[in-house]
């Protein structure tokens, strides 16, 4: 597998699913308030209630990516990951945090904790804000970082990231009667947390046993000379199976499985499709310009919270309108929400990047 090229098709589903997130957050936390509880809302609202599983596959790309980061500087050290990390997601975390700060009355100290990477660490109790991922990925990224300078992807490492991903998984499902959350569990540990550690810890294991089929598989001649045909069509039958399965689980909550561990079990199936290359899906957004708008995907999340905050003050005041035209309200919405997030990709996250990248690079 050649790990240089970059998957379009991955940074297309990032995109989307950026997208998705937004969609079930209008209709969950933020937009309901001002719809007149129009019934295509609350059916809307219903039938989506799963989509916030979608952070479960954010996590497992994450951790599936981390792991060829390090292949690719095995000499990096951990001053230098946690800055590169520091580097590539607080500028945009920052901006979205001051705006709320300043603008729309979000406590200072919170925004204090929140910048520092603590939301959903247990040591802050601001767990709610929709930014938590945000600091769960941090700590993680870092934990899983110090783990391979530590054991190397030996089998020690690789028995303990199992540990941890059946009981980060464990832990959340009879938390929360089969789904995944964030709230603190007996005071112990915070489920958010629990949640990247298991989701992360998935992606990283994925990564490795990845690479290690794919290199055996193309030692083998025989199946080399056969891609066309029995295999590529296994491959475009499993990615149509499992994406279907998946949105009908995140958009069609009537025909779902109770047990939202099935992302957990679908989504690596998928995934392994999408890094085939050979899929239906895959071979349609696999592509330069399809898969342009996935930079965006980082900066249209974070920047969620103070567009929403925005509209309230803006659209959303026309209560009237929200009511009589739920989809081009909700379109909208969406639209504006990744307008910010292109925006605040050019005019803040690249920039930074480049700066900070200048700056600190005797850090790195």
């Amino acid at each position: 597998m050649n790990t240089e090229k970059r998957y379009y098709n991955i940074e297309f589903l990032r995109f989307a699913f950026a997208i998705c997130i937004v969609y079930f957050h209008l209709l969950h936390s933020f937009m309901m308030d001002y719809t007149g509880n129009a019934d295509l809302y609350i059916r809307l609202a219903e039938q989506s209630k799963y989509a916030k599983y979608i952070v479960e596959c954010f996590f497992i790309i994450s951790g599936y990516f981390l792991y060829h980061t390090i292949q690719r500087h095995p000499e990096m050290t951990t001053q230098g990951f946690i800055m590169r990390r520091i580097i590539r997601l607080w500028p945009v975390l920052a901006c979205s945090i001051m705006i709320s700060a300043v603008f729309f009355g979000k406590s200072i100290y919170a925004s204090f904790v929140d910048l520092l990477f603590l939301q959903s660490s247990g040591l802050a109790t601001d767990w709610q804000g929709l930014n938590w991922y945000v600091s769960a990925f941090f700590v993680v990224e870092i934990f899983y970082f110090v783990l391979y300078k530590c054991f190397r992807n030996s089998a020690k490492m690789k028995l303990l990231i199992c540990m941890l991903i059946y009981f980060g998984y464990e832990i959340n499902i009879n938390a929360m009667d089969g789904g995944f959350g964030r709230k603190m569990f007996h005071g112990i540990i915070n489920l958010g947390m629990a949640r990247a550690v298991a989701g992360i810890g998935l992606g990283y294991l994925f990564a490795i046993e990845w690479a290690n089929f794919t290199a055996t598989w193309k030692k083998q001649k025989q199946v080399q000379e056969r891609t066309g045909g029995i295999e590529v069509w296994l491959i475009r039958v499993l990615e149509i199976l499992t994406l279907s399965m998946l949105l009908i689980d995140f958009f069609c909550s009537s025909k779902a499985y109770d047990n939202q561990f099935i992302v957990i079990i679908l989504f690596p199936v998928f995934f392994a499709c999408l890094l085939t290359r050979r899929g239906v899906f895959s071979k349609l957004t696999d592509h330069k310009m399809i898969g342009l708008p996935g930079r965006y995907a980082y900066s249209i999340y974070v920047m969620q919270e103070a567009v929403f905050a925005v509209l309230k003050r803006t659209l959303w005041k026309n209560t009237v309108f929200l009511h009589d035209y739920p989809v081009p309200a909700l379109t909208v919405s969406i639209l504006v929400t990744i307008m910010a997030g292109i925006v605040t990709y050019h005019l803040v996250e690249r920039p930074a990047t480049k700066v900070l990248k200048k700056r600190l690079q005797v850090y790195i």
